[in-house]
């Protein structure tokens, strides 16, 4: 019922013809049994089922998979140089066998691992002669009662030639007759055990097939309804209730033989014959017994009218249906059916009826019927292809349905959703069948594949509706007694009883699982902050004993396995100990949020450090990952890794256990898979002291890197692929500092070694490699090291940042980060490493190194990329001030149009304003320039030049800006009280200058009390009345309002110091006119100046008692001839005025 019904076909086109789909990427998906509870269920998980598994397609409904063993060569060989013309077919059958038919070669292999021992290897037999093509329909293998590893075989030719083999592991015994057919041709044969086989005809004769076992006897008979006085009453009743109709279907095309399940003494089988489904029972003493006859076509017609197009099916005589299929479900056998209504739309619909065969009499109605969400539209020339389809119901879900044909599946899950449509991985399926209440097919390129539904069960730990990391049978091999997980849970370990509301939960009892769980765990002991409780405790203890655990079924390990302990592993190969214990853990992850635990978990102290516990397993589950890749890699780096692996166990002290070697001992505890890592650096430091050549050096340092470079991969992109599940919620007040261990400081911390790794490779292995193939490979792995420092860095800032309570420590861890930035991201630089400087410098935001790439390679498209690329993170203003402080300042005024927006506001900052009046200018914005050059040349105090270089320009600015409102008069207006103040200024005197030590070209800009002073001071020796006059005509340029500045005393000793010039003519007593004798001092000269330029004498003198109680003029205020003269010099400036 797996292969192609038409069986008559002869050897035609290879389904090698097909040309096989791209290859997909894969993901191993291994299945565990997980922590026996006591040492009594040893033995039996020796014996559980470990299948791996790949996963090749997955839909929101249905996921499909690689299916039991690897294809054994013979297979793979078979299928890989059969000639095109040979026509090949696959049976898949529960018992775990497997057979293959192509031609007259018959391969038999076990799919399925066997309950003990080793698989027997796949055999090769040789079919009887035909002239049709074989098929392996027409094979039945018969699995040994008490030997999982021997079968019998019985293979049919088409023209009915029986070869019967007692044993399959001896070709040569084998043993032929004939089943007389009659030039009927054989259809199938079906397994009857314990009581034969049954043949089945293309036009639905059946014989019996017997054999002896332990014998190679075989021996046949024609079946047929048994002739006794009550024979055939049922059967009459029937006929004379629902309408005449032959008991046995001879002469009507097969469509189906299924055989029922063995009971006591008999065993039922069911026929499904042109439009008819017949029950036989077949059992001891050779009984065989005809029981009813359904007129399946009659109940499916009714059923489909009425459910289609809600009519009557009496009313639809242009209704066409057929009968497809059958399969057994425990609900009686399910057939698939289709139809269309001739008259209308032409669109053929499929459906499934149900009828219990476990009910007294002949069965008069369907239990259950239902139209499959598929259909195809009918015509002529594809009929053979719309009726070709086989059906397959999974015994523990029946809701989802599977309709197959050579090319294509059909997938629908009973929810009324459109069905699914899969091609036939590699262009052709080859057969199918159930197994384990699996879907199995038999595809040319993948060979065995799975096809389960992804629907939640109401019992099982995949409910969370963002987990869809195990499979509803993977959760199947996890299941455990009752017994033992009631042994667990009264135990007083809290602990142990966590194992057992685990184990209860994979076993599908999640009520009795939650009742553990609440016990263990009562509402009041959960913490509403970041204290860690029990639950964080349990729960990282279970995850780290899984991670750690030893292999149970290991004999070798038999000393060091605590009796009460579990074992995450049954598997005796390290790596799968490894993917086993990462199937595990991804359970337990389950398990937590099914049973509402995964909210709950808070924080956990590792070492001295708060972590969050969540973060904490997924580090388990980046340790696996890790340890994974380092057992994958070993094979290739034995002779670095196995020293560094005994450095390890060395320095834990760790003592061999019998048998057991050094990477038994290190890949059992994965917690501490790090711990290698200093190993390794040791080992190299080892070999650089010893008597190598560079070349070997080189070598060690590269497969150093290589392998640091692959673990540290691993569970960085573990991490980052799953941070939606470890993610920590609002369950934490605020969150702790997370140092990834892949990024651990201290002296043997991770990051410390990652870093002595990399410079080593940099001053160690670069400068002695003379190939370009290595220097790019080393260059490529210290991009690895580097990338996982700076990651763990981010990492560890992005847990900080946010905490109020460590801004300074945060600042600090910042530093340290922007400075081993630098350091990592600079050897690549100045080794020309450009593409991989910048791949580091973009991802890590490094935005100096990147300027530095483009600078050094005239590449100014990427930095305008970078621009664009970074434009959130400020890289415009960074590139900028990286242009001041380097000095190109005219790179950034050669910027290109669109940047000018950007620049122009980088420009607005103060400290810019000597560019930016540049670009206001070429920007034509004269306005804008003026007012940054006004304000340049205020506060500038360093240069006179410079302060009357700026004032010229902004007053230019506004001149050139043409529309002069009252505020650019207003600035025009001070721009000329400064330029005023800039002259006073330059006209100092040259000796004075000289004698102040002041370069006349590069003056310091004077306030105006400063420059009023320094033309009046002693050391202006030849100061004039000119120079007076300035001193008081810069009076206008005090701020009076400063309470600093005396604005008259200052006003006063500027008269009293132009006293003091001519001391001794104020104080000696003239011959002659005394007024005569003044009007030559400095004094009198001023004022006449002053009053020459239009200034009133009687406000130019101060107070005449102010002047003489001058402290200034104190030493001669006193005398008496000073007091006259300046007294009459008062009188004569009153009467002038």
């Amino acid at each position: 019922m797996f292969t192609n019904r038409n069986s008559s076909m002869r050897a035609g086109q290879s389904p090698f013809n097909a040309t096989p789909q791209g290859n997909r990427s894969v993901q191993t998906k291994r299945v565990a049994s997980v922590f026996t509870p006591t040492r009594k269920q040893k033995s039996q998980l020796n014996k559980s089922v470990l299948q791996a598994s790949q996963l090749l397609e997955e839909t929101s409904n249905f996921r499909v998979e690689k299916f039991g063993l690897p294809l054994p060569v013979l297979i793979t060989e078979a299928l890989t140089f059969a000639d095109k013309s040979t026509r090949i077919s696959v049976k898949v059958d529960e018992c775990g066998w497997a057979w293959l038919v192509g031609g007259r070669k018959l391969f038999v292999w076990r799919y399925k691992q066997a309950q003990a021992g080793r698989n027997i290897l796949c055999k090769e037999l040789t079919l009887p002669p035909s002239d049709l093509a074989h098929s392996a329909a027409r094979v039945c293998v018969i699995p040994s009662c008490g030997d999982s590893q021997s079968a019998s075989c019985i293979a049919v030719s088409p023209e009915g030639v029986i070869r019967y083999w007692s044993n399959v592991a001896y070709e040569a015994s084998s043993m032929e007759i004939s089943a007389e057919l009659k030039g009927e041709e054989c259809d199938c044969v079906v397994n009857l055990s314990p009581f034969g086989c049954l043949l089945a005809t293309t036009t639905s004769s059946l014989v019996m097939i017997t054999t002896v076992p332990g014998q190679n006897s075989v021996s046949c008979h024609p079946l047929k309804a048994t002739q006794g006085m009550f024979a055939g009453i049922g059967r009459r009743m029937s006929s004379l209730i629902f309408g005449g109709a032959q008991g046995q279907t001879i002469g009507t095309t097969l469509q189906a033989v299924i055989s029922g399940r063995h009971e006591e003494d008999e065993r039922p089988f069911y026929v499904l014959s042109g439009t008819y489904v017949n029950k036989w029972v077949i059992g001891d003493y050779n009984m065989e017994k005809f029981l009813y006859q359904i007129d399946a076509d009659r109940l499916f017609r009714e059923a489909l009218a009425k459910k289609v197009w809600d009519k009557d099916a009496v009313q639809m005589t242009q209704l066409t249906t057929w009968m497809l299929d059958m399969h057994l479900t425990s609900d009686g056998i399910v057939l698939l059916g289709a139809g269309f209504d001739s008259e209308m739309d032409p669109v053929v619909h499929y459906a499934l009826a149900t009828i219990d065969t476990d009910c007294s009499g002949t069965p008069s109605k369907l239990e259950a019927f239902r139209v499959l969400q598929f259909t195809k539209r009918y015509n002529e020339e594809n009929e053979v292809d719309i009726l070709g389809y086989r059906l397959l119901v999974p015994e523990d879900n029946q809701d989802s349905v599977y309709l197959y044909n050579d090319y294509t599946i059909i997938m629908d899950n009973g929810t009324g959703e459109m069905s699914e449509e899969l091609p036939a991985p590699g262009g052709r399926l080859l057969g199918a069948g159930i197994s384990d209440s699996t879907a199995v097919f038999f595809s040319v390129s993948q060979g065995l594949i799975s096809i389960a539904s992804n629907l939640k069960q109401n019992q099982s730990i995949l409910d969370e509706a963002t987990q869809e990391l195990v499979s509803r049978g993977d959760v199947t091999q996890l299941a455990t007694s009752s017994t033992q997980i009631e042994e667990l849970s009264m135990s007083d370990d809290k602990s142990a009883r966590l194992k057992a509301a685990f184990l209860s939960a994979c076993s599908g009892n999640l009520k009795q699982a939650q009742d553990i769980v609440n016990d263990l765990f009562p509402e009041n002991i959960v913490s509403s902050g970041n204290q860690t409780t029990d639950i964080d405790r349990l729960v990282s203890g279970l995850s780290r004993d899984l991670i750690d655990d030893p292999p149970a079924s290991d004999p070798r390990w038999a000393e060091n396995v605590r009796p009460d302990s579990g074992s995450s592993t049954s598997s005796l190969i390290i790596l799968q100990q490894l993917k086993d214990k990462q199937r595990a853990h991804e359970y337990i992850i389950n398990f937590l949020k099914k049973l509402d635990l995964w909210d709950k978990l808070r924080t956990i102290k590792v070492g001295d450090q708060l972590m969050s516990t969540k973060l904490l397993l997924c580090q388990h589950a980046e340790q696996l990952q890790a340890a994974c890749i380092l057992r994958e890699m070993h094979t290739s780096y034995s002779d670095v890794i196995d020293p560094a692996i005994r450095k390890v166990l060395t320095t834990r002290g760790e003592q061999m256990g019998t048998g057991l070697s050094p990477q038994d001992l290190f890949y059992r505890e994965v917690s501490h898979v790090q711990d290698l890592f200093e190993a390794l650096l040791e080992y190299e430091s080892d070999i650089m002291a010893g008597n190598f050549t560079p070349s070997d050096i080189i070598n060690i340092i590269a497969s150093v890197n290589s392998i640091l470079e692959g673990m540290l991969h691993a569970a960085i992109d573990y991490r980052q692929s799953k941070s939606i599940i470890y993610g920590t919620g609002m369950e934490l007040t605020r969150t702790p500092e997370f140092m990834p261990w892949t990024s651990t400081s201290g002296t043997s911390g991770v990051r410390t070694l990652i870093h002595k790794q990399f410079m080593l490779t940099l001053d160690s292995a670069i400068p002695e490699v003379r190939d370009l193939e290595t220097r790019e490979q080393l260059f490529q792995h210290m991009i690895a090291l580097a990338d996982n420092i700076l990651d763990g860095y981010n990492s560890q800032i992005a847990s900080i940042c946010n905490n109020e309570d460590m801004v300074e420590y945060t600042m600090q861890v910042e530093e340290q980060y922007r400075q081993e930035r630098h350091n990592l991201i600079g050897p690549f630089l100045e080794h020309k490493q450009y593409e991989r400087a910048g791949s580091l410098a973009e991802k890590y935001c490094d935005f100096e190194m990147l300027i530095r790439i483009c600078e050094e390679t005239g590449n100014q498209e990427r930095i305008q990329r970078y621009q664009q690329q970074f434009a959130d993170k400020g890289f415009s203003d960074f590139l900028f001030s990286w242009y001041m402080k380097e000095g190109k300042q005219g790179r950034l005024l050669s910027l290109p149009t669109p940047q000018q927006t950007q620049l122009n506001s980088f420009l607005q900052k103060d400290e810019f304003g000597y560019l930016k009046w540049l670009h206001d200018i070429e920007c034509k914005d004269f306005l804008s320039a003026h007012n940054t050059l006004l304000n340049l040349g205020r506060n500038e105090e360093e240069y006179l030049a410079k302060k009357k270089t700026l004032l010229s320009l902004a007053k230019l600015a506004a001149l050139a800006h043409g529309d002069a409102d009252e505020q650019l008069k207003t600035n025009i207006s001070d721009i000329d009280d400064e330029q005023e103040l800039i002259l006073n200024q330059e006209l100092l005197p040259t000796e004075l200058l000289q004698t102040m030590n002041v370069d006349a070209d590069h003056m310091k800009v004077l306030t105006p009390l400063e420059l009023l002073q320094l033309y009046i001071c002693d050391e202006n020796t030849s100061a004039t009345e000119y120079d007076f006059k300035k001193a008081l005509d810069l009076l206008q340029f005090l701020n009076q309002d400063d309470p600093a500045i005396d604005y008259e005393t200052i006003r006063i000793s500027i008269w009293c110091k132009a006293i003091l010039r001519d001391k001794a003519i104020w104080t000696h007593t003239a011959t002659g006119d005394p007024i005569d004798s003044i009007r030559d001092t400095i004094f009198f000269k001023t004022i006449e100046l002053a009053v020459t330029d239009g200034c009133e004498p009687s406000s130019l003198l101060p107070d005449f008692q102010s002047m003489l109680t001058c402290d200034t003029l104190s030493p001669v205020s006193t005398d008496k001839q000073l007091q006259f003269l300046l007294g009459a010099v008062y009188e004569m400036a009153n009467n002038y005025s």
